[in-house]
């Protein structure tokens, strides 16, 4: 699998982003999800990742050709948490929890906190619908992408 992520990050006026996710392949409960981002001695990309985003910047775009010198070497990365079909839920959980479980990208889709809001309030919108946890009980799955991204 292949694809890079990245958007201008104007907190230390650079390009911030990432690549395709790699699945944890240990027991989950051996899997240390605190501390996370770069403060985890697991999840943190390896010596590979530099080379490999700035070669794949540079496909994208021609301006990042031969920025390689600028690459910043630092600690980033963090453990991504999947849902069974790659896609957000959002649904009461045990009377008296709201769950926003995100999917890796879920909060990233502009209205949901509005949409959200409203729900806890009594107004139910059928756009939550199909990001309920009963869609897998009622086999109600969002379509297969031909992506190979498992975000898309």
């Amino acid at each position: 699998m292949w694809g890079v992520y990245y958007k201008p990050d104007f907190h230390f006026g650079g390009v911030q982003g990432g690549a395709a996710p790699f699945k944890v392949e240990a027991d989950p409960d051996d899997v240390a999800v605190d501390p996370y981002g770069p403060e985890s001695p697991d999840f943190v990309v390896g010596e590979e990742f530099a080379h490999m985003w700035v070669s794949a910047l540079a496909h994208c775009q021609k301006r990042f050709e031969g920025q390689m010198p600028k690459y910043k070497n630092e600690p980033s990365g963090g453990i991504g948490a999947f849902s069974p079909d790659s896609f957000p839920v959002f649904d009461v959980f045990r009377e008296n929890c709201y769950v926003i479980a995100d999917s890796n990208h879920g909060f990233k889709m502009i209205g949901v906190g509005k949409l959200v809001a409203e729900e806890i309030c009594g107004v139910h919108s059928k756009l939550m619908e199909p990001f309920r946890f009963s869609r897998y009980i009622e086999g109600k799955l969002h379509p297969v992408s031909n992506s190979p991204f498992p975000w898309s």
